[in-house]
């Protein structure tokens, strides 16, 4: 009897276990049910989204992760406050297109055009736009944040405020383009094209500009701390108050540039090419200015404590109250 009563017991606690088991089952089932049913819908949506843009050129506030989109034309579209993280543009025709606050991380925009597009604010970190055309597109306050801009054109286009933190801008040409308030700490601007370029109060600490052309550019109180300058062009820049501290500008071309007030402490500039520089109330203490050219350079009221002027024909330099190496006070030219 006690037998009997034991195996109902254990065939009741095993029912018990199967029952449970299969609901879990079921519940598991119908959830991946669900969630396959929603990917598929959302899917389509998808789809239907990409489908309308295409037909109608606009699209604002849609959801476009991974679309792909190359070699289509949306010229003029509007895509305002689009998502398309990781969608692929590439080659596609973007010309004033509208994509104020769009989010377009980590987005291909190999060679697309986006002359003239409106991408004010957007979000474009880790984005790809090699070669891509930006020339006249306005991108102040966007976030470019580790993104790939190499032998891109953004000529006359503008940057105000923009962050480009570690941005890749090798071979790019920036002529006559507005950075002012830019951030461009530790971005690669190798070789780049920055004639004319406003980069006024721009963040470009730890920069390397190495073989770039900032000729005739304005840098006016630009933070080039740390940042490579070497053999590059800036014949006529204005770097007034700028700060240089510690920058390499070794065999660099600085003739008839405008360092008025700049600061210069423990700068480099061997071999550099200061013919007619206006250095007046130049910080440069520490510096290193051996061989460097200096004919006719404007050196009034400078501080040039602590520099080497190994090689250095200060000759023709103008001298007035100007602070030499050993701290004595030079005022020959002062009549």
């Amino acid at each position: 009897m006690g037998i009997q009563r034991g195996n109902i017991m254990a065939a009741v606690t095993l029912d018990r276990r199967n029952l449970r088991a299969f609901l879990i089952l079921s519940v598991y089932l119908a959830l991946l049910a669900t969630l396959a049913g929603w990917a598929v819908s959302r899917r389509t949506a998808k789809v239907n989204r990409v489908s309308r843009l295409l037909a109608e050129k606009a699209c604002s506030k849609c959801e476009l992760d991974g679309a792909d989109l190359r070699t289509v034309n949306l010229e003029q579209a509007n895509l305002g406050d689009v998502t398309l993280r990781g969608a692929n543009i590439s080659e596609a025709n973007l010309k004033g297109a509208f994509l104020h606050r769009a989010i377009l991380s980590e987005a291909n925009f190999y060679k697309a055009n986006l002359n003239g597009a409106a991408l004010s604010e957007a979000i474009l970190n880790g984005a790809m736009l090699n070669e891509a055309n930006l020339s006249e597109a306005n991108l102040s306050e966007a976030y470019l944040g580790d993104s790939t801009l190499q032998d891109a054109n953004l000529i006359d286009a503008d940057l105000t405020g923009a962050d480009l933190t570690r941005a890749n801008l090798m071979g790019a040409v920036l002529r006559d383009a507005n950075f002012s308030n830019v951030n461009l700490s530790r971005a690669n601007l190798v070789e780049a094209d920055l004639r004319r370029a406003y980069l006024g109060d721009a963040n470009l600490r730890n920069a390397d500009l190495d073989g770039a052309n900032l000729s005739r550019a304005t840098l006016p109180r630009a933070d080039l701390t740390r940042a490579r300058l070497t053999v590059i062009n800036l014949r006529e820049t204005n770097l007034s108050r700028a700060n240089l501290s510690r920058a390499d500008l070794s065999r660099s071309d600085l003739a008839e540039s405008f360092l008025a007030e700049a600061n210069l402490s423990n700068a480099t500039l061997r071999g550099t090419n200061l013919v007619g520089t206006n250095l007046a109330r130049a910080d440069l203490t520490g510096a290193d200015l051996t061989r460097a050219i200096l004919v006719e350079a404007n050196l009034r009221r400078a501080n040039l404590t602590g520099a080497n002027l190994e090689g250095v024909d200060l000759s023709t330099a103008l001298l007035c109250r100007t602070t030499m190496p050993d701290e004595t006070i030079e005022n020959r030219d002062c009549n």
